[in-house]
């Protein structure tokens, strides 16, 4: 679906659809007390870094302005200006499942995904990442938006009018590039057919459009990964010498981690789920081995910034919680970010700082020569010393979110249950709730008021409009 008319990227439009009460700043703060038991509390402008002032417009009674702004360059449009004979192309390989625990750039012993670590030593891995929410058509948002989904486990993103400006895939279009997203699962899984309009791609490849024939319906709702490999390699061809812009969202270690018929399978651990999840990790590894090696093969590498992700991490049981959806300790939000490529660094660079998927878009942006307008609450991995704070939330409505500042790490279960706090340097894995140790009960009590002030500035900005991005 080729656009036959340029349109300024990230402009808004009137706001339309659905409308929500928004409080204004000190009906928030005294809602936002008034849902805790105790504890000092730090004045709400003040517990958020990123969100400064929640004004009278983010009750959509006048234009909505961004409550979550990190990069501004002061206008409203995407513009590219690199030359169109210098531009890269970029591939955007969304890992499915791939919690940075088992994965071999952060567990050098686990050879799960050597090709992965291969690619960080070639590259750049980003030491410390976080998803914003661990489920995928949420997480979609926030690796080809630079956006934190709305709040609410419905997947309003999918539909027209609810993205607050333009995506990546979009501002790439309109400079000249194919874009295509692919991936082996059905098309009509979470409304992901709508979901890739909204993100603003133009071509969309699922399982319903992949020959079938020799390749293992692994998933109970698509195929193994290796059936994506020659319709993508194929399209790229077909871009000739214009740049391009290929996302991959695998499937295979999706729960209920299905190893593919054929596949060699090793034994890393007693526990036969937890065996199955980490060979559909090698799996998909060596087919992004393939595909990056596809790319070699027609030369494309030195002209192609690759980058890997994961959506999302995986629970095992290791807080009473399994898959990923409301697993909101480390292995359910900590994943590897991995890019090769040019701009990227000698090889071997490891970003330090607390990061997260919302840091993708405005560092690729960055690398092509792209210039955002208006705003996005991440920053530049390559030029930037990471967030003083990350939010992150469960998928399911008022069930768990936490807060990272530093090293210590503040969980709120709503009434479910005590908040937790961690110091994630002498406890990675969070067997130990520290929270009534020293200062961590008043940490926690700010931490709360933090993620509930987040979460309101994040649904104000859905509740304020859109920028209608791909909605033609």
């Amino acid at each position: 679906m080729r656009r036959s008319q340029r349109q300024p990227l990230g402009s808004a439009s009137p706001p339309r659809g659905r409308r929500r009460r928004v409080l204004g700043p000190h009906a928030l703060a005294a809602e936002l007390r008034s849902g805790l038991r105790a504890g000092p509390l730090l004045p709400l402008l003040l517990s958020l870094p990123l969100t400064l002032a929640l004004s009278s417009s983010l009750a959509c009674q006048g234009p909505c302005e961004s409550a979550t702004t990190a990069v501004d360059d002061g206008g409203d449009e995407d513009i590219l200006d690199t030359p169109p004979d210098e531009r890269l192309n970029v591939v955007i390989v969304v890992f499915e499942s791939l919690r940075a625990r088992s994965a071999t750039p952060h567990a050098p012993s686990l050879q799960t995904t050597p090709f992965l670590g291969s690619l960080a030593e070639g590259g750049a891995l980003v030491d410390t990442a976080y998803t914003v929410l661990p489920h995928t058509s949420k997480a979609l948002v926030s690796i080809f938006c630079g956006l934190y989904p709305e709040v609410v486990k419905a997947v309003n993103e999918a539909e027209p009018g609810v993205l607050p400006r333009a995506c990546l895939a979009q501002s790439l279009s309109e400079g000249g590039y194919g874009t295509l997203f692919i991936q082996p699962a059905r098309p009509t899984f979470e409304n992901r057919a709508s979901m890739v309009e909204r993100l603003g791609f133009e071509e969309f490849l699922s399982a319903d459009d992949l020959p079938h024939a020799g390749f293992d319906e692994s998933s109970y709702f698509g195929y193994e990964d290796d059936i994506m490999l020659a319709p993508a390699l194929e399209w790229v061809d077909r871009q000739g010498d214009d740049p391009f812009f290929l996302a991959v969202l695998t499937l295979t270690p999706h729960h209920d981690y299905g190893v593919p018929l054929g596949f060699p399978t090793t034994p890393f651990v007693a526990d036969r789920t937890l065996n199955n999840y980490l060979n559909t990790l090698a799996y998909t590894d060596r087919f992004i081995g393939k595909l990056h090696a596809g790319l070699e093969d027609r030369g494309l590498l030195e002209s192609t910034l690759f980058v890997v992700t994961g959506d999302h991490g995986e629970g095992f049981g290791e807080h009473g919680r399994t898959q990923h959806d409301n697993v909101i300790w480390e292995e359910g939000l900590r994943v590897p970010i991995v890019l090769s490529g040019p701009g990227v660094g000698p090889p071997g660079t490891v970003v330090d700082g607390l990061r997260q998927t919302i840091d993708i878009v405005p560092t690729v942006a960055s690398l092509l020569g792209l210039q955002l307008g208006g705003t996005l609450p991440g920053l530049d991995l390559f030029g930037s010393a990471g967030h003083e704070r990350l939010f992150a939330t469960c998928w399911a409505n008022d069930r768990c979110m936490a807060m990272l500042e530093g090293e210590r790490k503040a969980i709120y279960h709503y009434e479910a249950r005590s908040p937790e706090v961690f110091d994630l340097s002498e406890d990675p894995l969070e067997r130990t709730n520290i929270v009534d140790e020293g200062d961590n009960r008043d940490f926690a009590d700010d931490a709360i008021a933090a993620m509930l002030g987040w979460k309101q500035a994040t649904n104000a900005e859905y509740a304020c409009g859109s920028s209608d991005a791909a909605s033609d």
